[in-house]
């Protein structure tokens, strides 16, 4: 059931990240922030992190501020994303460094934050896709090739992420487990659709 529960919220976050690209506006922006908010709140729970109410704010954060830098210099897309990533990083060991010494699990916790950070803030290259995609002229061939890598890459992480699941954790655990995929390869599909439209055109 968790396992279903896991690919189900897969599927559904890429078909909203593909419908977000197609819409434009402020869809994927909106879908940036909602992916970085889920995983902020959800992947501290589904990985068990230590003093997990800083690090909710951090990957939200990380990812709320690159997804809103994207958006708002669409001719720079994602030089910023970097800097948003060192700037969170060393939130990040702050934070775990506040825990004070001998904290448990305080290596654990930092793997497990920067993995969701790094998640948070590559949702942001959906943002970016949908600018390109207008920009270029929509092309269904290109959305098709870009969905069906991202699918197929969503499959292969998303069963790593399902075979790693803990067998217990909260409900936004497991959504979190689920969008955290999709929201990782949102970088992966700006660079696919440009690779598309290079052959292509």
């Amino acid at each position: 059931m968790r396992y279903a529960m896991i690919a189900a919220c897969s599927v559904l976050s890429l078909a909203a990240a593909l419908a977000a690209v197609v819409v434009a506006g402020p869809a994927p922006l909106l879908l940036a922030a909602g992916m970085s908010l889920v995983i902020g709140f959800g992947w501290p729970a589904a990985t068990g992190i230590a003093a997990r109410h800083r690090h909710n704010v951090i990957m939200s954060a990380a990812g709320v501020v690159a997804a809103l830098l994207v958006q708002t210099l669409p001719g720079q897309q994602l030089v910023w994303l970097p800097a948003v990533v060192g700037v969170a990083l060393v939130t990040v060991f702050a934070a775990e460094l506040v825990r004070g010494e001998g904290a448990e699990h305080r290596l654990e916790s930092t793997i497990a934050s920067t993995a969701g950070v790094l998640a948070t803030v590559s949702s942001s290259g959906w943002i970016a896709l949908a600018s390109d995609y207008r920009a270029t002229g929509p092309d269904p061939v290109q959305l098709v090739v870009v969905g069906a890598v991202v699918a197929a890459l969503v499959g292969v992480v998303g069963a790593r992420v399902i075979s790693s699941a803990p067998k217990r954790s909260p409900k936004r655990g497991v959504v979190a487990l689920g969008v955290t995929p999709v929201a990782f390869l949102g970088v992966g599909a700006l660079f696919t659709a440009r690779l598309v439209s290079t052959v292509v055109a």
